[in-house]
């Protein structure tokens, strides 16, 4: 696949996620069943985030200029991507990018979240064959030629160890602070208490310190 065929089925998935159909609904459904964190709506709260945020044209666009995307990958990578599972889809964002990039996404999922990723993959790969080179699932990431890891600062330590022979990010826990002057209106107290709740407080960019 080129760059643009990969871009327009990224711009379409994002469409699919803000017109749910009954298969998303399933999945979202699934996905709350089994991890009690992911309600419903903090699952369509993220769903909408990734599309809006990552998914339209115009974010996928500034991405492919920012980090100057050639229209054909001539020489793909495997990249492992150790993801999180703290928030609902929350490592969709690395196997966007390597996607995007023509390199190809060996994903090792959280055991919280092994739902949404999956269908999100599976949608791709329905609109466009092609792209199911593109993504593997797997327990065990040997064999990769980079790797990207996100866990807390326990498991970080041994990623970095683990990776570092190879080219790697690894991200450890991470969380935000809130600083107040005392003249914030009521709005910007209510946007500062979505930051602190939503989630349930488990996403890194949730205040935890004001």
């Amino acid at each position: 696949m080129n760059l643009q065929e990969r871009k327009e089925i990224l711009v379409r998935l994002g469409k699919s996620i803000l017109s749910p159909e009954e298969d998303l609904d399933v999945a979202v459904q699934r996905a709350s069943e089994e991890n009690g964190w992911f309600t419903t709506e903090f699952i369509r709260l993220s769903l909408t985030n990734i599309a809006t945020q990552y998914l339209s044209e115009e974010s996928l666009q500034t991405l492919i200029k920012q980090y100057a995307i050639p229209e054909e990958n001539e020489r793909p990578k495997k990249v492992g991507i150790v993801m999180a599972g703290n928030i609902p889809a929350v490592g969709f964002h690395d196997l966007l990018c390597t996607f995007l990039a023509g390199h190809h996404a060996y994903c090792k999922l959280s055991s919280k979240d092994q739902v949404l990723i999956k269908f999100m993959v599976k949608k791709l790969v329905e609109w466009a064959p092609a792209a199911e080179t593109y993504f593997v699932f797997a327990e065990m990431l040997k064999g990769c030629d980079a790797y990207i890891a996100t866990g807390s600062n326990n498991s970080s330590q041994y990623f970095a160890h683990y990776f570092s022979k190879y080219p790697h990010i690894i991200r450890r826990n991470r969380t935000s602070v809130a600083v107040l002057t005392g003249n914030e209106t009521t709005e910007e107290l209510e946007k500062l208490a979505d930051d602190v709740y939503q989630f349930f407080g488990l996403g890194c960019r949730n205040v935890t310190q004001v």
